[in-house]
C-alpha cells in the first residue's frame, strides 16, 4: 500500500467518524446524547489523526535506518539491523540497543517505535520495497557481521 492509498484510508475515517452518534435510552426512549456524541468523536478523531501520523513518520524512519544497514557505512549498522530484525520478528530487543546511537539513529528507532504502537499496518510490509527488501539488507548485515 502506498502513500496515496494510506492517505485515501485515512480520509475515509475521519469521514466515518464524523457520522458517529450516541445513543443513550432504549427503545421508544432512545434519543441521541449529544454532548457525548462530541466527546467520542474527538476522542476518535484524536486517535486516528495520530496512528496516521505515527504511522507515516514511522514508515519514513525506519526506511532511513534500512538505507543506514544496506550501506553499512554507519558505525550503528549493528543497531540498526538488531532493531529492524526486532521489529520485522516481534522479537525482544534489549534496551541498551538504544544506548550511544547518534540523535538520528536513536531518533529513528523511536519514531518507528511510535509508529508500532499506533499504526494500524505493518511497517515491514508497508516500508518502499517491504518485506524482500528488509530481508535482503539484513542478510547483507549478518554477511558483514553486523
Amino acid at each position: 500500500m502506498k502513500q496515496a492509498e494510506r492517505e485515501r484510508r485515512h480520509r475515509l475515517n475521519l469521514q466515518r467518524i464524523q457520522h458517529v452518534q450516541q445513543l443513550v435510552g432504549i427503545g421508544d426512549r432512545a434519543r441521541i446524547d449529544h454532548e457525548g456524541t462530541l466527546i467520542e468523536q474527538a476522542r476518535m478523531f484524536e486517535e486516528e489523526i495520530c496512528s496516521h501520523r505515527a504511522t507515516e513518520a514511522g514508515l519514513a524512519a525506519l526506511d532511513r535506518l534500512l538505507r543506514l544497514v544496506e550501506e553499512g557505512m554507519s558505525p550503528h549498522v549493528r543497531e540498526a539491523a538488531a532493531f529492524v530484525t526486532a521489529v520485522r520478528d516481534g522479537a525482544p530487543l534489549p534496551l541498551h540497543t538504544l544506548r550511544a546511537l547518534d540523535a538520528g539513529t536513536g531518533d529513528d528507532m523511536l519514531c518507528v517505535l511510535d509508529a508500532f504502537r499506533y499504526g494500524r499496518i505493518s511497517l515491514v510490509e508497508h516500508v518502499d520495497g517491504g518485506a524482500k527488501r528488509v530481508a535482503k539488507a539484513l542478510e547483507k548485515a549478518r554477511q558483514r557481521g553486523g
